[in-house]
């Protein structure tokens, strides 16, 4: 059957649509990581607090706030849902599989074939069907990413200083995005420009890197516009909380959620992040290893290897790691399959993208019958919204779990682990949550009792 020409360009955004509603159908608002991001955007949307992200209704130094500006703004256009928060994450996600393909054009201009299958490989990629859907940071500085190599690009080919300058804006929107991480995956590029420079048409060297610093300094300006009224709202504990624990926590793991793991770590994940693409029949008869680039795509194909394993061998040596820290090297991966893809046929891709995505919804929509019960916190949200007026306190260290599920407009009080009877005692009408490994059902206290991943989350009040 032929595909009409708009139809195939628009496709694999259509075909993503129908998983981002098959994900919203099927899969709960994810604890800790998805439910916190959205109270940190509701706390901001309720108070119009701009510059200062809050969790529970405290200054929340973790992460930048570009990603919660964005909900709130889509806030403030459809309403507080999280449909309205989940399609920035689909036009998020849209556009980096558009700038991958963009890249693809930039880098492959004599090579036919990449760009129009870099569509379907990103689209069916383990990492991004995984990600794509989910509400965190690691797409949106993948975009940024891909923007900035668009810039460096024309830069390089000697467009004009306005490209350097659109280069800095974007490293500094990166920043904002996710914090100094963007400056490990832009420096690759950068750093190595000598290796994909081309001598005909490039820019030189040194005017190149004359440039960089110019966007450089460019950079901070989108990045000072944030800092300093928020620095001025909160003073040095939120500054030191953010540039430094942060920054100096997480390479060293010794921050309390820094997710501190071994050195090869990665290095285990990454067969799973070339899957599905790297088991292709197709790839493996066309011998990878045998073929011969033409000057100009050896000089490229070296210049992305080089870039995914700078960024890799650096993540390594950081002690704090999670899957989803190398996203931003997915496009580099997803060229490199390209390349060697090229002579696949378009269809034999396509379906295996499709595949890829019907095998995840699928795989969502079978868990919502099994597991994501005890994943979905609306039951318990529900009961706390019912009773929003009274005083509540939580017991343990709350994550904001359940303020924007319940839409709560004041904090939780936090307490220590076995001190709820102490401080009902002294809040006769107020209610106290607290995380269990069994069920209370015996406790004349218990009120609601919600089951979680790993235990269970129990209202406990006085009897009435």
């Amino acid at each position: 059957m032929t595909i009409s020409k708009p139809l195939d360009r628009a496709l694999p955004y259509l075909l993503l649509a129908v998983f981002f509603a098959v994900s919203i159908a099927a899969r709960p608002l994810l604890p800790v990581d998805e439910t916190r991001y959205l109270t940190v955007s509701w706390e901001m949307f309720l108070r119009q607090s701009f510059f200062v992200p809050t969790m529970n209704f405290e200054p929340y130094f973790q992460k930048p706030p570009l990603l919660f500006w964005l909900i709130d703004l889509a806030w403030s256009l459809f309403g507080v849902s999280r449909l309205s928060a989940v399609g920035v994450i689909f036009v998020i996600s849209s556009l980096v599989i558009y700038l991958t393909q963009r890249l693809a054009k930039a880098l492959f201009r004599n090579t036919q074939g990449i760009a129009e299958r870099t569509p379907w490989l990103m689209l069916g990629s383990t990492i991004f069907v995984i990600y794509s859907s989910l509400i965190l940071f690691d797409l949106l500085l993948t975009l940024f990413v891909l923007a900035f190599m668009l810039a460096l690009l024309a830069f390089a080919k000697g467009r004009g200083l306005r490209y350097a300058i659109l280069a800095g804006l974007l490293i500094g929107l990166g920043v904002l995005s996710k914090g100094p991480v963007v400056l490990i995956h832009v420096a690759s590029p950068i750093l190595m420009y000598p290796l994909w420079r081309n001598s005909s048409s490039d820019l030189p060297t040194r005017k190149f890197f004359s440039g960089i610093a110019l966007a450089l300094l460019v950079a901070f300006f989108p990045v000072i516009a944030w800092l300093g009224p928020a620095f001025y709202q909160t003073g040095v504990d939120f500054a030191y909380n953010l540039v430094w624990r942060q920054a100096a926590g997480r390479v060293s793991g010794s921050m309390e959620g820094a997710h501190a793991r071994p050195i090869y770590f990665y290095l285990l994940l990454l067969p799973v992040a070339l899957l599905p693409w790297i088991l292709s029949v197709d790839l493996w008869r066309s011998k990878p290893w045998q073929h011969t680039p033409e000057p100009q795509d050896r000089r490229i194909l070296r210049f992305l290897a080089l870039w995914c394993l700078a960024v890799l061998v650096v993540f390594s040596l950081i002690s704090g790691k999670q899957p989803h820290y190398l996203v931003p090297i997915l496009p580099p991966l997803i060229l490199l399959f390209g390349y060697f893809m090229s002579t696949v046929r378009l269809a034999t891709i396509r379906t295996g993208a499709v595949i890829m995505l019907a095998l995840v919804g699928v795989g969502q929509a079978i868990a919502a019958f099994t597991v994501f019960d005890r994943y979905d916190l609306k039951p318990l949200a529900a009961y706390v919204a019912e009773h929003r007026s009274a005083e509540w306190a939580f017991a343990g260290r709350y994550q904001g779990e359940l303020t924007f599920l319940a839409r709560m407009e004041k904090p939780f009080e936090i307490l220590a682990q076995g001190s709820a009877d102490d401080w009902l005692g002294r809040h006769p009408t107020g209610y106290v949550i607290v995380e269990t490994g069994t069920r209370l059902d015996s406790n004349p206290q218990v009120l609601f009792t919600q089951p979680i991943e790993k235990g269970y989350l129990t209202v406990l009040g006085n009897p009435k």
